[in-house]
Order: C-alpha cells, then structure tokens, then sequence
C-alpha cells in the first residue's frame, strides 16, 4: 500500500504531527510545496496535515486539486489549530467552506491541537490575535469553546500538540 504525508505547515506543528504519522505509518511525508496533485492521486492512501490561520486552511487547494483527480485514493485530511476540538464545531464550519459535499464524504478529518509562539507571528496575525483575545476577553458571558480560545490566547507561547493524538489519525489510514 503507497501511503503519503504531506504537510502544510506555517510554524511547525502541522509538520511535527506528519512526522509522527510517517513514523507510525512508515510512509514518506513531504511539505505541500513538493508534491503535486497528480502524486498525491497516484497514492493509495493520502494524509493531509493543514493548519488552520482564522479563515485558512493551508494546502486546502492543494488537497482539493488531488481529490478532485482521485476517487480511489483514501483521503485523511488532519486539521491543527489551538481549538479543542471537543468544543469547537468551527473547523468543521472551514472544511465545509473549503470542500464541496461531494469531496468531504471521500474524506476522514480529525482535528489536532497545534502550538503558537507569539513572537514568530507576523504584524498581521499578532494583531488578529489580539483582537481575537481582547474580544472574547469583554465578553460578560462566553461559550466553552469561546472560553477555552481565549485561554488559548492568553499566553506568548502554548504548546497542546499530542504525539499519542496521532492513533485517530493512522487508525483512520488504516482503514
């Protein structure tokens, strides 16, 4: 079985989280930049580590290129955010966004915590995070998931990534 990792990592987490997939699956992992949708159709099985930024979802136009090409290739597409994703339904909300039905019932998802350090966010994403905190943080009343983000948020630097979060992710390879 041909098995691929690719990465769409901006800071880190997303390529750490394929490493530790390659490792399990003992399969290659590659950054997106150094596959092409054509490659990654060719495959048997496919998993696709995207970071989440607000709005983005990183790679997502790569991954839909190759799925749109393959319908026999297994599609995992593994999202990494500071999100827990037992409260949140927002990355669902972007997968939706970013895939049309067709192509999000061809694939698996889970949802990963990643790590953020302030200080190597660019100007534009400081001050969104800042917003982002400062907004929450007024809130009189907030929802768990609004609540678990701002704490979340609060620190320069966090790191939530799991090595053993992984097991859903090779399980769902596997088939």
């Amino acid at each position: 079985m041909k098995t691929l990792v690719v990465h769409a990592s901006k800071y880190g987490s997303s390529e750490r989280y394929a490493e530790w997939i390659g490792e399990a699956l003992g399969a290659s992992v590659v950054a997106e930049d150094e596959v092409s949708p054509e490659q990654m159709a060719a495959q048997d099985t496919v998993a696709f580590c995207a970071a989440i930024y607000g709005p983005s979802l990183r790679g997502s136009s790569l991954l839909r290129q190759a799925m749109e090409l393959s319908t026999a290739t297994r599609w995992v597409l593994v999202t990494v955010g500071l999100s827990d994703p037992a409260l949140t339904t927002k990355r669902d909300e972007l997968v939706a966004t970013k895939f049309p039905a067709d192509l999000r019932q061809r694939m698996a998802v889970a949802h990963l915590r990643g790590a953020m350090d302030r200080h190597r966010l660019s100007l534009v994403e400081r001050t969104m995070m800042s917003t982002i905190r400062r907004g929450l943080a007024a809130k009189r009343a907030r929802t768990a998931e609004e609540q678990a983000m701002l704490e979340a948020l609060e620190p320069d630097r966090i790191d939530l990534t799991d090595r053993t979060a992984v097991a859903e992710v090779v399980e769902a390879c596997l088939g």
